[in-house]
This record gives C-alpha cells, sequence and structure tokens, in this order.
C-alpha cells in the first residue's frame, strides 16, 4: 500500500531567543547580525532535516512568540525561519507571491523566551 501525503501540510520548528527587531539594528556591526543569522538558521535547518522534503507552492507563517519584548519586534524569528526554510527547499523565494501571508500571535503556553513557527501550504505540483 502506498502512502500519499496531503496537499495541505503544516510544518513546524521551535526557535529560540531572538533578538528584537530594535537590538538588531540598533547599531550592530554587521559581522554581529551575521552570525546571529548563521546560529539561527542552522539551528532551524537541523528542525527542518527531521521532515521528507517538500515544496510548497507558497507558504503562510503563523508564528507563536512568548518573548519580553513587543509583539511587533518579535519579527526576527520569522525572518531566520522563512530563509532557514527557503534554503532548505521548502519554498522557490520568500518574495511576496511565494510568501503572501504571516501572523504573529502572542501565547504564553509555550516556553519563556522561544517561539514556535508554523509554515503552512500546499505542496507544489511536480
Amino acid at each position: 500500500m502506498t502512502l500519499t501525503l496531503p496537499n495541505d501540510v503544516d510544518i513546524s520548528v521551535k526557535v529560540g531567543k531572538v533578538p528584537s527587531l530594535n537590538s538588531f539594528y540598533a547599531g550592530k556591526h554587521f559581522t554581529y547580525r551575521s552570525a546571529a543569522k548563521k546560529k539561527f538558521k542552522a539551528e532551524i535547518l537541523e528542525q527542518l532535516e527531521q521532515y521528507d522534503p517538500v515544496q510548497f507552492e507558497s507558504v503562510q507563517v503563523r508564528a507563536e512568540v512568548n518573548y519580553r519584548y513587543d509583539i511587533d519586534n518579535c519579527i526576527m524569528a520569522v525572518k531566520f525561519a522563512m530563509d532557514a526554510f527557503k534554503d532548505w527547499g521548502g519554498v522557490i523565494d520568500d518574495t511576496k507571491k511565494y510568501f503572501p501571508k504571516m501572523v504573529i500571535i502572542y501565547n504564553p503556553d509555550i516556553d519563556l523566551n522561544t517561539s514556535k513557527i508554523f509554515f503552512i501550504g500546499t505542496i507544489a505540483a511536480k
């Protein structure tokens, strides 16, 4: 019997404490920003490798966050996760054509200083 993956897929990864948007760009040197991006991307890619490879036609992202900063400063978790998801091959690009929607939600039920990123989409036709 052959198992068929559903067309609609939900992939999730956990992201540790990322810098707030304000602190990431407030006077930080490029080397600091580059090192942070590399660190989080590697952690997220490691989690994505646990999934069978898929490519979405387009992806929507839901970020559930429990950081101490304002909700709008949590965007770096989405940025790092989406860059990793694109590099993993989950979507062709992170332009608005392939990444048209994201939502950031405060979730006090997840570990403090973490977020959970959900990639939601339809598998691209081969």
